[in-house]
């Protein structure tokens, strides 16, 4: 019962919804600047990804949500490509030589072996990748409250 409740939580914690709420931040930003000429696509990607329903469409409101939710794309875009990339780096630690990110593991943190370096490394992966849920809940929470602030509608995932 214990085996099934975590494995049941960790589904539901590294599930589908992270992915799409990644997704979602990671390409907000360029949506939301195509979207400046009038075409809906930030309000499309929000209702495909994150489950919002705006309910007015029309090229003044497209463009008011674009240039609104410009800055919180911007914000979004950098915290969520930053905090994947300590994920992928901190878990992959020794793929760092093959980017030329590599050095002595004489001042590496769990240093001076790689194995030492690695599992500190890794922990520090595995600590952001359990805080990337809640990380990507907040800003996608701040993300549907605009379209349907400024698109009325009603909110997603």
């Amino acid at each position: 019962m214990t085996i099934t409740a975590s494995r049941a939580g960790l589904r539901a914690h590294l599930g589908r919804t992270l992915w799409l709420r990644s997704a979602y931040t990671l390409t907000a930003l360029p949506a939301a600047l195509a979207s400046l000429t009038g075409a809906p696509m930030q309000a499309s990607l929000a209702q495909r990804l994150l489950g919002v329903e705006p309910k007015r469409t029309g090229r003044f409101p497209t463009i008011v949500h674009a240039l609104l939710s410009l800055p919180l794309n911007v914000v979004s875009l950098l915290l969520v490509g930053y905090a994947w990339s300590i994920v992928v780096l901190n878990l992959l630690y020794p793929g760092r030589w093959l980017i030329g990110m590599g050095g002595t593991l004489d001042d590496a943190w769990g240093g001076p072996t790689l194995a030492g370096a690695w599992a500190v490394h890794a922990l520090g992966g595995l600590v952001m990748l359990a805080l990337m849920p809640v990380i990507l809940k907040a800003l996608t929470a701040l993300h549907t409250r605009l379209p349907v602030g400024v698109l009325g509608g009603t909110m997603g995932r």
